[in-house]
């Protein structure tokens, strides 16, 4: 399987049979509501999107974009919450379905799971199974002991936010949450679109066992 990273908390994943793409900000719609620009090209055009899933884990211009949802094709497949189902009910989208907290769905190859995530506004975290691996997508989450028990998962790789405002953990809490839940592989993410809402990598990923920073549009093998 391959993952690509799209900036944000935004990722493709491709098996070789089936894709998914998860909280995709493909503009620059909060420079255009809250005057935040965004700081990384545009690494996909949302009108060339064409894949089996388009996860949003809650309805924020970041995770759900209605820029970036509507130039979708019409006939694709979104899974999100119950908030964010209404969202995209609004925007005309009509092949949707609202996920709640432990509840699975299967999308071709992929397995999904929504999990718990305490943040502002109704939101879930993402286990993904694949090819014999299990991935931990933390989503938008403020930091809470609940996220301890994503170590029964027992995930491969985990993918947490590190940014420390609007919502979201801090370094320190992730380096927390990552050393209980004990995942060989530890990725920071949402730290890099916006210049009032950013963080350094490095103070996560040199500090946790497994510490990986992706490069952003750069594709990885999940060996």
């Amino acid at each position: 399987m391959k993952i690509r990273f799209l900036g944000q908390s935004g990722y493709l994943l491709e098996s070789e049979t089936t894709c998914i793409l998860i909280d995709p900000y493909l503009s620059d719609s909060v420079n255009r509501v809250a005057g935040r620009p965004r700081l990384l090209p545009i690494p996909i055009k949302p009108s060339d999107i064409s894949c089996d899933a388009v996860i949003c884990t809650h309805d924020h211009l970041d995770h759900l974009d209605p820029d970036t949802v509507t130039e979708i094709d019409s006939k694709q497949f979104f899974i999100t919450t119950n908030g964010g189902k209404e969202k995209l009910k609004s925007l005309g989208k009509e092949n949707v379905i609202a996920l709640c907290e432990g509840e699975t769905v299967k999308v071709g190859d992929f397995e999904i799971t929504a999990v718990f995530a305490d943040h502002t506004v109704e939101a879930f975290g993402l286990i993904v199974r694949i090819e014999g691996k299990t991935l931990y997508f933390s989503g938008d989450t403020l930091y809470n002991e609940k996220l301890f028990e994503i170590k029964r998962f027992c995930p491969d790789f985990v993918f947490l936010c590190i940014n420390g405002r609007l919502g979201n953990m801090n370094v320190t809490e992730a380096l927390t949450v990552a050393k209980e839940i004990g995942a060989p592989i530890n990725v920071p993410n949402h730290y890099d679109m916006f210049a009032s809402n950013s963080e350094d990598p490095h103070l996560f990923a040199d500090h946790i066992k497994g510490g990986f920073i992706m490069e952003f549009d750069q594709s990885y093998r999940l060996e």
